[in-house]
């Protein structure tokens, strides 16, 4: 079996990649990239997402609703970052058809958190969470789970709707949590790179069972060098750590991730199917 090397969360719809996105993409895919899976935060990206995914092979659509932007309502004027106001019902209708069609590989990104708004949220985040967990369990598919600040309470609901297939991105709760959920619920953890300058990512890389361990970049952020622009080929970095941590060939380590990569989001290919409204 080929292996390849896989972002598991990025963000190629982000305005930092207005410029140059399709030379960005030309780069992972000379680097050795077969999965770069762009998630998904509100209507506009989750659109922009199908429409880039139906172009580009190597593209795999995730749809999901940040947070955030999941209380959009709720933010008061002076929230220091852009949201538009949206109704989050009618946008889980959209990604429900979406997936009833098999044009996505998951549903993401989507999750809780503590760190941007505070508790008067909490409520209504867990609502939308909760909706798109269950819809991903209808629909057999992964979870890619935001859960910054409020790691456990994510795991709580993960586990009180039975969902098998999780990924948390850029896990930032304790390294005793994740090595627990990855060895008794089976969830995944993608590790972004910037973890040679991140003592808890690289303690997770070490020490996680290595058939839960993904690759991702949350590119443009998280790089390997502060203050640069992240984009996916920076995986390769990570995956060559990876084999320098516990002592592998780097080969074996890229074909662990992709199998992984494979076990959890499966070998999809949606072809032209995938439309827009």
């Amino acid at each position: 079996m080929d292996s390849w090397f896989c972002d598991v969360h990025t963000h190629l719809t982000h305005e930092r990649f207005r410029d140059d996105q399709h030379q960005v993409i030309a780069r992972a895919i000379e680097a050795g990239l077969g999965a770069i899976v762009c998630n998904g935060l509100n209507p506009v990206s989750n659109r922009e997402i199908l429409r880039l995914a139906g172009a580009i092979p190597q593209v795999k659509p995730a749809l999901g609703i940040y947070p955030t932007d999941a209380v959009n309502d709720l933010l008061p004027d002076d929230y220091p970052y852009r949201v538009d106001r949206f109704d989050t019902r009618s946008e889980i209708e959209f990604i429900r058809s979406c997936a009833a069609k098999k044009q996505i590989i998951a549903i993401g990104e989507c999750g809780l958190d503590g760190y941007l708004v505070g508790e008067e949220t909490f409520a209504a985040q867990e609502k939308v969470f909760e909706a798109l967990i269950a819809l991903a369990i209808e629909h057999d598919l992964p979870v890619i789970v935001h859960s910054r600040k409020r790691e456990v309470r994510c795991a709580e609901i993960l586990s009180s709707l039975g969902a098998k297939k999780v990924d948390f991105h850029c896990f930032g709760g304790k390294t005793k949590h994740a090595q627990k959920w990855a060895e008794d619920n089976g969830w995944y953890f993608s590790i972004p790179a910037n973890v040679r300058v991140s003592e808890s990512f690289r303690k997770m890389l070490s020490s996680l069972p290595a058939d839960r361990i993904l690759t991702e970049t949350d590119a443009p952020y998280m790089g390997p060098v502060r203050g640069e622009r992240n984009e996916p080929a920076n995986v390769v970095g990570t995956v060559a750590f990876l084999a320098e941590l516990r002592g592998w060939d780097t080969t074996d380590a890229k074909k662990t991730v992709w199998g992984n990569y494979l076990r959890l989001f499966g070998d999809f290919d949606p072809g032209n199917s995938i439309t827009t409204p």
